[in-house]
């Protein structure tokens, strides 16, 4: 019986990762506190909680029910094609993101959201910027940011009851060795990962090997290797789960990264290609680096033949993770 008194559409398709970090503007949002009723369009609605919002994907349906229906306004976060077109063709007054001019260019439609369109285009001006992207997103919608937290639709009991059952114990250290097959820049070496798990059960930890179907094949010869269990293929919210029971994850910059933030987990960020300020890690994590910075922004290939993302050391990342559980 909450009173509705505004309407909206958030537009965010993308990555699973970036749809998890635009959610601090549901937390803004929250219908409790502003009787605001959001529509979230986005090829991810699973992750979002109803309560949050009544997420959706981007079908004919949807579609109508843009045009047909008044909204009080429609946010697009996305600088691709399909996303402008849905605020396009959204029936409200108040616009704000990306839109496309009358060539079909997408472009940003105010002030606001241009500094975020010139990260995604100029590589100087992006290894430039100093805010992160809760504060890019804030800033295009005219919204003051508190650090509001991701909004994660939680684990069921049955799924931590699941995750018990594969992986009894506890002092879980999730190592996620994977990187996305679009980045191998990002990819740290099985023979790091290896040595850092050794550090890791000497000191007393549980190491355990996270991931995906892509993941797999490389985390079972890690697993072979180390004597140590590796997660498989798992559901989304068993995963989910399981990265709740870890004291502390060690990622490079992928969903995984984006998970262990939304569970409030200690995390060290591996990162060697992005500008480390867009990175909201709410103060419970640690991004290393190489010594060199790396030329290679953005890239996914290595342009130096460095393989620079090696040149961090599994001791410095242990020393990460032990400082932060301290």
């Amino acid at each position: 019986y909450q009173p509705v008194t505004r309407r909206g559409v958030i537009i965010k398709l993308g990555a699973a990762g970036d749809v998890l970090r635009s959610t601090p503007l549901l937390r803004a949002l929250a219908s409790g506190k502003t009787g605001t009723r959001v529509l979230f369009v986005t090829h991810h609605p699973d992750l979002i909680p109803k309560e949050a919002a009544e997420a959706v994907k981007p079908d004919a349906l949807v579609i109508e029910r843009l045009k047909q229906c008044r909204w009080d306004f429609v946010w697009n976060l996305d600088k691709d094609l399909e996303a402008c077109l849905l605020l396009e063709a959204t029936n409200s007054e108040e616009k704000r993101g990306f839109g496309l001019k009358e060539e079909g260019v997408p472009f940003p439609l105010d002030e606001n959201a241009l500094h975020k369109f010139a990260t995604g285009v100029d590589d100087i001006y992006s290894k430039q910027n100093t805010k992160t992207y809760p504060e890019e997103i804030f800033e295009i919608v005219e919204m003051p940011y508190h650090r509001e937290e991701y909004w994660l639709k939680e684990p069921h009991e049955d799924d931590f009851r699941e995750v018990d059952r594969l992986f009894p114990g506890s002092n879980w250290i999730g190592l996620n060795t994977g990187a996305g097959w679009r980045w191998p820049t990002r990819l740290w070496s099985e023979e790091n990962w290896s040595e850092l798990a050794r550090l890791l059960v000497v000191a007393g930890y549980s190491p355990i090997f996270l991931g995906g179907p892509e993941e797999e094949e490389r985390n079972s010869r890690l697993a072979a290797v180390t004597e140590l269990p590796s997660s498989g293929t798992l559901t989304l919210p068993v995963f989910y789960a399981l990265v709740h029971r870890c004291r502390a994850v060690v990622t490079s910059v992928t969903q995984m990264m984006h998970l262990a933030i939304a569970a409030k987990r200690p995390l060290v960020v591996l990162n060697n290609i992005f500008n480390r300020h867009e990175f909201e890690l709410y103060g419970r994590g640690k991004i290393i680096e190489p010594l060199t910075p790396c030329g290679c922004f953005y890239s996914p290939t290595c342009l130096s033949g460095r393989q620079c993302i090696d040149e961090i050391r599994p001791d410095a990342v242990f020393r990460e993770i032990h400082g932060l559980l301290r």
